[in-house]
């Protein structure tokens, strides 16, 4: 018998991973295993998550998925730009995802529609996503594109541009 209390939903989410990260599969007798156990668990600190920096190094969406979905996170921070890359796709500056204005894996980046997808997956876990857009510092891919710093006039009226576009892809 497994009984779960939880104060809330996402506490009884929380105790459903427990529960399947404690589950093990006994081969020999093909059947599922649970230790006997008590468990009390809640968060020792408001923020329980992590940062991943894409900018620098590129993991496929399924990766994140699979690593939201392995920890009791409830904040995922998604580090999208960095010097090497702009890692989110831009429609109305497609320029910044071309390959040569990134010099760590080049042409890999996260398209709106699945920075959307993202967004619902954590939304389901409890996990609430913080997207990163670095502004002024690390700012080299922006500058390999656009020629000019964030800070100039030009620079200003992109990133206000950019900034809508974002906004409208997290809805958080």
């Amino acid at each position: 018998q497994i009984e779960v209390t939880a104060t809330s939903s996402t506490g009884a989410y929380r105790a459903l991973q427990t529960i399947q990260q404690l589950t093990t599969y006994a081969k020999n007798n093909r059947s599922y295993c649970l230790p006997t156990c008590e468990i009390i668990d809640w968060p020792a600190f408001r923020i329980r998550g992590f940062m991943l920096d894409v900018g620098r190094t590129y993991i496929s969406i399924n990766e994140l998925k699979k690593e939201i979905s392995k920890f009791k996170i409830n904040v995922f921070h998604w580090h999208l730009t960095e010097n090497q890359a702009w890692r989110l796709e831009s429609k109305i500056y497609p320029k910044l995802n071309a390959p040569e204005n990134m010099t760590r894996m080049p042409g890999k980046y996260y398209t709106l529609q699945e920075a959307k997808e993202l967004v619902a997956f954590c939304k389901q876990r409890y996990v609430t996503l913080i997207p990163e857009i670095d502004m002024p510092g690390h700012s080299a891919a922006f500058v390999r594109t656009f020629h000019t710093d964030m800070q100039s006039e030009k620079g200003m009226e992109i990133l206000k541009r950019l900034m809508d576009e974002v906004c409208e892809t997290f809805d958080v």
